[in-house]
């Protein structure tokens, strides 16, 4: 897969001796539909995705997405069995991908960060690591229907700690992140 992303994509990956060897929550900007194939593709583990749940019910998507494992979440609360299956994974050793902005925002400012990716780090005791996705947004713009020729960047950033129970403390975990994410997206 990496190979064709190289030759459609210029295609390339920064930073991978930042991942952590164990279970970690990844945390990356959003501004394509393909940022998960893109961010698969960058990352040597196999990831476990946080998705959208009404991804599920698209024919092609969500079969695609079930065949993947990703795990449904309801937009809009605290799904519950969402968070316990990213723990499960988190406790298993895996990693967890998350889009914090919670859908395709073709600019990382446009939509701040929501805490989920910082409370299961907080609840998993794994730490978090920021990734920013560069060009995915203009090879593959919000709308689009077939990509088109540019180049496509996945720089991961160092792993921030565990972030503490407190609402504050996960709260400025992902501002951390975010900021990391939007330094790094853009050049």
């Amino acid at each position: 897969m990496r190979a064709l992303l190289r030759l459609l994509f210029r295609f390339r990956v920064e930073g991978l001796e930042h991942l952590p060897a164990g279970p970690a929550v990844l945390v990356a900007n959003h501004p394509s539909a393909l940022d998960p194939l893109f961010l698969a593709a960058a990352v040597p583990d196999r990831l476990l995705f946080l998705a959208a749940a009404e991804f599920f019910a698209l024919p092609a998507v969500g079969w695609a997405m079930r065949i993947y494992g990703c795990i449904p979440v309801r937009r809009g609360e605290v799904d519950a069995a969402a968070v316990r299956g990213a723990l499960l994974a988190l406790e298993g050793g895996r990693k967890v991908a998350v889009f914090p902005q919670g859908r395709v925002t073709p600019h990382p400012n446009g939509r701040p960060g929501l805490r989920g990716a910082a409370l299961l780090a907080s609840r998993a005791g794994v730490p978090v690591v920021p990734i920013a996705l560069a060009g995915t947004g203009r090879v593959f713009p919000l709308g689009a229907w077939l990509p088109r020729p540019g180049r496509v960047a996945v720089r991961i950033g160092p792993p921030l700690s565990p972030p503490g129970a407190e609402r504050a403390s996960q709260n400025a975990a992902t501002e951390a992140a975010m900021a990391w994410i939007h330094a790094h997206s853009w050049r």
